[in-house]
């Protein structure tokens, strides 16, 4: 029996979880991105590109392509599409995963420049 599983990627993490489950027999991986990047590193599975049109669009495509398992590994600043990834797994009954990397820490000998904003920050680059 094949499991299948949609990987919302888009991160280094994301294309690396696709390339070892594609190596189980008994997984249908289908790797899905974004669009944002005009030339993206070759995925090595099934890939789509583009959005679903929101929550409904993307509870759809779980149910029409039978998806068994949702992984969200998309960036950690995609706060969009993570929010409707967890409200389509909902809605079409299907279990859903977050990877997450870990926040970035200083740690010695870093060289950090705190600013106020974005707008302030410019000027100091």
């Amino acid at each position: 029996m094949t499991h299948r599983i949609l990987i919302l990627g888009g991160t280094t993490e994301a294309r690396q979880l696709a390339g070892k489950l594609a190596a189980r027999a008994d997984l249908a991986i289908t790797l899905s991105l974004a669009g944002r990047t005009e030339n993206p590193v070759a995925q090595g599975v099934p890939t789509r590109v583009g959005g679903f049109g929101g929550a409904d669009g993307l509870a759809a495509y779980l149910r029409e392509t039978r998806i068994e398992l949702l992984v969200d590994a998309t960036h950690p600043y995609a706060a969009q599409i993570s929010a409707n990834a967890a409200a389509a797994a909902d809605e079409a009954g299907v279990p859903i995963v977050a990877l997450r990397r870990p926040g970035w820490e200083p740690a010695e000998g870093d060289r950090w420049t705190l600013d106020e904003s974005v707008a302030s920050a410019v000027t100091v680059l």
